[in-house]
């Protein structure tokens, strides 16, 4: 409850600020037009002022004394403030109760004033124009100083709404409505409506559900807009949904073009995997059957037997009737292609295999290439070792010496083995020739590692193209189609060692 005096100090205030600004407006007939009405359905205007003046030579301040109801319950938008001589006569749980889906609805603040006669106020206008100017809500316009004249005194979204009790049973029952600047009926006498919608109810002493049903019809018959702070909240959030649908929707149809072209992309490439599985096996079927002599059980006699094994599985296969109809029928799944590609790998590798293993077990003439091939490939990565320890600061690397020597003794060793490649071999030769020069590439691998190794420990910068043609070396950098001895490792018991 908000209790207030006019003694001197509140009477200078008043007539200071207010009755100069206010004698005048703020009165029932304020241009905001609020409804006022009683039971009998009674509609008034006084040209009183709407709040009581007092005489700055009275004396007496209980009489000049008026209290204005605080705010006692809320429910969303719905304000009501009953004074204690009211608080009796009505139950403010109950009218909560009743209004709470109503209030839900509706965009408007309602202020909803209870007071009981007698009183110092001058009927239920006079109730809502206290509560406005001294009650503890901010239903007064900001601007009501200077505009309240012209354009009303309650605020934008705000519905001021004043219910005064009779003192007795049989008296009548005063409603007074004043809205917002911006607050329009639904329809022609929709103020009316809120005045009469009690009337049953407060005739039968009910006043509970009186003051409840003009609640409820405040909300049917008056509108405000949407507060702009939530409309603009509202539109934003809208264009936001909209823009998040057409990122979704430009993303799917990104994904699903992005699926499609994946999917022909790998249907092309199966169509080639294909072709070569069946170029590979038509090969392996024409290639003649590599003799190895089986007194020879060093690794590289088991290497080409090995090879010769696979060789025989491999000419009665074939890609299977499913992934030929996958791809017949355009839908191929990546565990397929990947199939695919992993047989077509395979037998790419096991063809040069093939030709290898015959190539080295021919006859000197036709041997030779071959042969050279694996000596000149060894000859290269000795040079790619020259050209590491040259490199600035290279030379205090501890395998330096080992390298060194390695030049030196691998460059004696081909040429001898060359001699041996070149004349004409036994029947075990072959292998014995492959297995010595297979020995001299694990030394120049494991020496080409630890210089790798130790170069990248003292930080010195290698050359990039140098370090990559070093590592291509290595046996985990797989087989090289130019180099037959990362070919066999592939082939070779216990991953190429024996």
């Amino acid at each position: 409850m908000t209790r207030t005096s006019l003694e001197k100090s509140l009477r200078r205030a008043v007539s200071v600020a207010c009755t100069v600004a206010l004698a005048g407006t703020l009165s029932l007939g304020a241009p905001s037009h609020p409804a006022q009405g009683a039971i009998q359905a009674t509609t008034m205007q006084s040209s009183e002022p709407v709040y009581p003046s007092a005489s700055p030579n009275s004396e007496s301040e209980d009489e000049d004394t008026i209290l204005i109801p605080s705010v006692t319950s809320q429910e969303g938008k719905m304000y009501l403030a009953v004074t204690d001589t009211a608080i009796d006569d009505v139950d403010s749980q109950k009218i909560m109760d009743a209004v709470r889906e109503a209030v839900d609805g509706q965009n408007a603040k309602i202020l909803l004033g209870v007071d009981k006669k007698p009183n110092n106020l001058k009927g239920a206008s006079q109730l809502v124009r206290g509560m406005l100017m001294f009650g503890d809500s901010d239903a007064m316009s900001d601007d009501w100083l200077e505009n309240g004249k012209t354009k009303g005194y309650v605020g934008e979204g705000w519905i001021a709404v004043g219910v005064m009790l009779p003192e007795s049973p049989d008296g009548e029952v005063e409603v007074f409505v004043d809205p917002g600047r911006n607050v329009r009926e639904t329809e022609t006498g929709s103020k009316d409506k809120i005045l009469d919608a009690g009337t049953r109810y407060f005739e039968a002493g009910d006043y509970t559900a009186g003051i409840s049903a003009v609640a409820i019809s405040t909300t049917e018959n008056l509108r405000a807009p949407l507060d702009k702070r939530i409309a603009m909240g509202i539109v934003f959030g809208v264009l936001l949904l909209i823009v998040a649908v057409l990122v979704f929707v430009g993303l799917r149809q990104k994904r699903r073009n992005d699926v499609q072209a994946a999917a022909k992309k790998r249907l092309k490439k199966a169509e080639v995997w294909e072709s070569t599985i069946q170029q590979d096996l038509n090969a392996l079927r024409r290639t003649p059957t590599t003799a190895v002599d089986a007194r020879v059980s060093n690794r590289s006699a088991q290497t080409l037997k090995e090879i010769q094994a696979q060789r025989e599985l491999a000419e009665n296969g074939s890609v299977t009737e499913d992934m030929q109809g996958a791809i017949v029928e355009g839908k191929i799944s990546e565990k397929q292609a990947l199939r695919l590609e992993e047989q077509a790998e395979h037998l790419g590798l096991l063809r040069r295999a093939v030709e290898l293993a015959r190539s080295l077990s021919d006859t000197a003439g036709n041997s030779v290439k071959s042969w050279n091939q694996i000596i000149e490939q060894h000859r290269g990565g000795l040079q790619l070792l020259v050209q590491l320890i040259d490199h600035e600061g290279a030379s205090g690397l501890q395998v330096v010496p080992q390298i060194r020597t390695a030049i030196v003794t691998h460059t004696d060793a081909l040429d001898q083995l060359h001699e041996r490649a070149t004349s004409k071999p036994g029947p075990a030769e072959p292998a014995q020739l492959l297995e010595d020069l297979w020995v001299l590439r694990d030394e120049l691998d494991s020496l080409i590692d630890l210089a790798l190794s130790q170069a990248e420990a003292v930080q010195i910068k290698v050359d990039a193209k140098l370090e990559e043609q070093l590592f291509a070396f290595l046996p985990r950098e797989g087989a090289k189609p130019n180099d037959p001895i990362s070919v066999l490792r592939v082939f070779a018991p216990v991953g190429g060692r024996k």
